[in-house]
């Protein structure tokens, strides 16, 4: 057993690192002496705003903050430390060149080479960037196979996120397709949109103001249709499989590592993506089993287990 000095993201609400900013303390006390949890102290956090995964000045200076904490701690020669972002803002990895404890880990949620990435512009300059980075780490965790083999790093290991900590409930369905994706390019595909509302089918999207609210209505959608060009995950499937709502996802990217075949359709295809519709409402398709469940389940006990015992 050892101390862990935790670096979590800025949580934003309504965002998963909202609930790992909990559940990361939580679940991981349980396998350290001590869980040290940097800008423990900061709050009340706040939504995000548009299509940004988090409020960009806020974390920067949450981010310093959690600086500020780590340069008055007295490091330990048990100590493990885990930062729960390595590229966003990507300001606190810096400090580990003057101050590093000799087991260190990193999750990486996403990366410049992402199409409509937040840093996609900058690429060429922020992308080595990332790369040197990660050199910083013993191990890098990445989810998905997919996210591994974009970014090439030799220390990565691959690792399902943690399952969310919410119940869903069976409900009536109400609503025959929806979507949760945040707005902006990279989550949500306009074209695929039209060209689905000039045949009659109109994405419904929430207005939740908790996550009780979010997993009522999954519980009450039928469909979640994804339309993103990018992704390295995928918690809405995650949610969506919990709440008994049907997730389809382009076959492509993160997704046929969580979803079966059956349930991925071609997105430069507007019929195919129909025909699977169809195919749902009058086969009535069961929900699908997550490809990546046990594992997720067992993140943290193997994740504990890796950074203390490699």
């Amino acid at each position: 057993m050892s101390r862990l000095i935790l670096v979590p993201q800025y949580p934003t609400r309504l965002r998963y690192q909202e609930w790992w900013w909990r559940e990361f303390p939580k679940q991981l006390k349980n396998y350290f002496d001590e869980v040290l949890v940097l800008g423990r102290n900061s709050g009340p956090f706040i939504t995000a705003s548009g299509d940004t995964f988090a409020p960009i000045a806020i974390s920067m200076q949450f981010e310093a903050q959690q600086i500020k904490d780590y340069s008055k701690l007295k490091l330990r020669k048990d100590d493990v430390l885990l930062l729960n972002d390595l590229s966003f803002p990507g300001l606190f990895a810096n400090v580990l060149f003057h101050k590093r404890p000799e087991k260190c880990f990193a999750i990486c949620h996403a990366t410049s080479k992402n199409a409509y990435d937040y840093f996609a512009k900058d690429r060429r300059i922020k992308y080595p960037i990332e790369k040197a980075t990660a050199k910083l780490f013993d191990s890098v965790f990445v989810a998905t196979i997919y996210h591994a083999k974009k970014l090439g790093w030799k220390n990565i290991r691959i690792f399902p996120f943690p399952n969310p900590p919410f119940e869903g409930k069976q409900r009536i369905k109400e609503y025959q397709v929806v979507s949760v994706a945040r707005p902006g390019l990279q989550k949500q595909s306009k074209r695929i949109e039209k060209a689905l509302a000039k045949r009659g089918i109109t994405l419904i999207r929430p207005e939740c103001e908790s996550w009780k609210d979010y997993y009522t209505f999954l519980a009450k959608s039928k469909i979640l249709l994804i339309t993103a060009k990018e992704e390295t995950y995928g918690y809405q499937i995650i949610d969506a499989i919990k709440n008994n709502c049907i997730p389809i996802a382009p076959n492509r990217f993160s997704y046929p590592e969580l979803l079966s075949e059956e349930y991925l359709y071609n997105d430069q295809n507007i019929y195919e993506l129909i025909d699977l519709m169809i195919k749902i409402w009058d086969e009535n398709l069961p929900v699908p089993r997550l490809y990546m469940q046990q594992n997720a389940d067992e993140f943290y006990r193997r994740i504990s287990n890796i950074m203390q015992n490699e």
